[in-house]
């Protein structure tokens, strides 16, 4: 036995108007909320946690010796960029000593990060911790990123 209903169908196309005495279309609390927001690229929080992700993933490349250290220069500040440059360095070195079949000499392909947290000390600094994980090893990362003057800085990052 077919189900019918009661009432005609509502129009599903935006340029007509729904007959009266009919129900109004469904709208899911998520295009609302859509709706209700203003039209900016995102919050706050939203763009210093995706530099803070794309800084801390490229710092542990670096180490990896995917990228070069110069390439976080315009979101760090120049003291953090010399510290990986010379950590990098170091790494190097130290795998140019190791035998053929030892795991530093694994080939670098990605970086993911497993887990992060965020969190606003003040106005305009946002502090992270996150654990990115390679192919050869997991790293415990933390991040400190600052707007100024309308562009966000990263002005401490550690890396375990």
């Amino acid at each position: 036995m077919p189900i019918t209903s009661h009432r005609p169908p509502t129009p599903r196309t935006g340029d007509r108007t729904a007959a009266p005495g009919t129900a109004r279309p469904y709208v899911w609390r998520q295009q609302q909320r859509t709706a209700a927001r203003p039209s900016a690229p995102g919050t706050e929080r939203e763009r210093a946690t995706a530099l803070i992700r794309a800084v801390a993933v490229a710092a542990v490349e670096v180490l990896a010796g995917a990228r070069p250290a110069r390439q976080l220069a315009r979101w760090a500040e120049p003291e953090i960029v010399d510290r990986l440059h010379r950590r990098a360095v170091l790494l190097q070195r130290r795998r140019a000593l190791e035998p053929a079949e030892a795991p530093v000499h694994r080939v670098h392909q990605h970086s993911e990060v497993r887990s992060q947290r965020v969190c606003a000390v003040d106005a305009g600094i946002y502090e992270a911790a996150l654990v990115i994980c390679d192919d050869a090893r997991s790293r415990a990362v933390v991040v400190r990123a600052e707007r100024q003057e309308q562009a966000w800085r990263i002005t401490v990052l550690e890396v375990g």
